[in-house]
C-alpha cells in the first residue's frame, strides 16, 4: 500500500471514530463519555463554563475534527486540533484518580483503560503530521521554484537586457 493511501485510510479512520463519539455527545445521556468530560472541562475551566455549554462545544470541536479528517479539509489543522483534545483527554488521570486508577499506578480501571488507549491515536495523529508537514514543505518549495522559473521566463520574454544577460537553464 502506498505511503499516501495508508495516510488517508489512518485519517478518514481517525476520523470517523470522531465523528462518531462527538456526534454522541449531541444527545444528552447517549454518550457513555459525557460525565467524565464534563466534570473534566468544569475542573480544568474552574466551572466557568456551563455543563451543558461544555458538552456540545466538546461535541462541536469532535465532529469538526472527525469531518475535516474524513474528507481531507485542513487537515494539518484538524491533526493539531486533534492532538489538542488528545492532551485534555489524559487530564482525568491527574483530577480524578480515584475513578482512573484502582489499587497502585499500574492497575487501571475501566475509565483509566478508556484513557491509555488514546495514546495509540496520538501517536497516529503525530504520524499524520509528520507526513502533512512533509507533503506542505514539498509543495511549498515546488511552489517556490515554479515562482522563480515563471518570474525568470517572464523578464527574458518581457525585458530585452535581462534576455541576453541572464544564463538559461
Amino acid at each position: 500500500m502506498k505511503s499516501n493511501s495508508k495516510n488517508n485510510f489512518l485519517s478518514i479512520s481517525i476520523g470517523f471514530v470522531y465523528l462518531w463519539f462527538g456526534m454522541l455527545k449531541f444527545f444528552p445521556d447517549l454518550s457513555p463519555a459525557e460525565g467524565l468530560a464534563k466534570n473534566t472541562i468544569h475542573s480544568l475551566t474552574l466551572g466557568i463554563i456551563p455543563d451543558d455549554v461544555s458538552i456540545l462545544l466538546l461535541a462541536l470541536w469532535e465532529t469538526l475534527i472527525g469531518t475535516f479528517l474524513i474528507v481531507r479539509l485542513l487537515r494539518r489543522t484538524a491533526v493539531l486540533l486533534a492532538l489538542i483534545h488528545m492532551v485534555f483527554t489524559f487530564a482525568p488521570l491527574l483530577l480524578f484518580p480515584d475513578e482512573t486508577f484502582n489499587q497502585g499506578p499500574f492497575y487501571l480501571t475501566l475509565l483509566g483503560q478508556y484513557i491509555m488507549k488514546n495514546l495509540i491515536i496520538v501517536a497516529a495523529l503525530v504520524l499524520l503530521y509528520k507526513e502533512e508537514t512533509v507533503h506542505a514543505k514539498k509543495g511549498q518549495l515546488s511552489n517556490a521554484l515554479g515562482l522563480k522559473v515563471s518570474f525568470q521566463k517572464f523578464l527574458q520574454r518581457n525585458i530585452p537586457f535581462v534576455a541576453k544577460h541572464v544564463h538559461r537553464p
